[in-house]
């Protein structure tokens, strides 16, 4: 019988607990497929999702806000107090020293990535839909935009894909974005126990803003890396995994050691740094010049993260400061963790950047 005709002239109160699943004469996907036929609602439902995930399939390069903001605003609100009160996770937030220039367009660049990202979408999102200290459209992984229902919450909260020329696009708009490079590797040196900040060979995200002539903003958010656990035998694992399968799979453990799920009750301060200007725009920076804009660049940030590591961080990772990466041209996407420094570190220059 087929699966249709089984789904429409069965009994639908009956359920698996009354008739049990036989292993001998069903594959597991026909097991599932049982399960979702006595409630033929389910198979609506996931019917029309797929055609709205067909219809929607193009969002995550839309130019511009997607969605209605009110609803925008309360999706960002029930994720931030949804950390704060049943996770215990509160934030706060420190704005630029010198305040935010709100009618002028940004690229900016938030740290550290962490293991999933978690607390820079939970809590960030809110203060983006906000506009608190402004709005802006982050750049994230085009494959997140495949994960049912956390799409639709990241297109809200003006979530686009990382791409290039999506992120052009944006600025050519004039809209404000939002990068963050250290991405995979990164995210495969997350550690509890240290601050890292990766950056690409090329600086595409200092030649981007160059090209719109957009200051570039660093913003710490201090809590990131100690929401989870991390272990160097899962550090090891996880660059493994991700040379072989392409899945940047971290293994981490939250509160109670559960493994992923719940993370540590710790207090998030999201630090915003003072804009560093890059001059008029400019379609053919020289290497020289964005070599130039990046060294103000760590310089601000290093600046940010020394102001606030005492206060914010756990007094064993504050005193090791802020492991400066920059990965080289050679190195692959996933690079070898850096030793982390025995010292509290102090405003860098180009010869205190660390290369992988």
């Amino acid at each position: 019988m087929s699966f249709l005709q089984r789904a429409f002239s069965s009994d639908v109160n009956e359920t698996p607990s009354h008739r049990g699943f036989d292993a001998g004469s069903d594959s597991m996907a026909d097991q599932m497929w049982e399960a979702v036929r006595l409630r033929p609602w389910m198979l609506l439902a996931l019917t029309m999702y797929t055609v709205w995930f067909r219809i929607t399939a193009r969002a995550s390069r839309t130019i511009g806000f997607w969605g209605p903001r009110w609803l925008a605003r309360l999706v960002g609100l029930l994720q931030s107090r949804l950390m704060s009160v049943v996770g215990r996770i509160p934030v706060s937030m420190t704005p630029p020293p010198k305040g935010i220039e709100r009618d002028r367009q940004h690229v900016v660049v938030w740290h550290p990535h962490g293991a999933y990202t978690t607390m820079a979408f939970m809590h960030c999102g809110h203060h983006n839909a906000c506009t608190h200290p402004m709005s802006w459209f982050p750049g994230i992984a085009p494959i997140l935009f495949n994960v049912p229902l956390f799409r639709e919450a990241a297109l809200l909260l003006n979530a686009r894909s990382v791409s290039g020329p999506v992120m052009e696009r944006l600025l050519a708009a004039g809209h404000t974005v939002g990068v963050q490079p250290g991405g995979i590797p990164e995210q495969l040196q997350s550690d509890h126990t240290r601050e890292i900040a990766v950056f690409p060979p090329r600086l595409g995200f200092v030649r981007m803003a160059i090209k719109a002539g957009a200051p570039l903003v660093p913003v710490y958010i201090f809590g990131e890396n100690q929401a989870y656990t991390t272990y160097s035998l899962g550090r090891k694992a996880s660059q493994l995994a991700y040379k072989f399968l392409g899945a940047p799979l971290v293994p981490v453990t939250g509160r109670w050691g559960l493994p992923w799920l719940v993370p540590h009750p710790v207090k998030v301060e999201v630090c915003w740094g003072d804009a560093v200007f890059v001059g008029e725009p400019n379609a053919n920076p020289t290497d020289a010049q964005v070599e130039a804009v990046f060294e103000r660049y760590v310089v601000e940030l290093q600046r940010v993260f020394d102001a606030h590591k005492y206060t914010c961080l756990p007094p064993d990772v504050a005193a090791r400061g802020l492991t400066i990466v920059r990965r080289s041209v050679s190195s692959r996407k996933a690079v070898a963790p850096q030793p982390a420094p025995t010292m509290p570190t102090v405003p860098p220059t180009p010869s205190s950047y660390s290369t992988a």
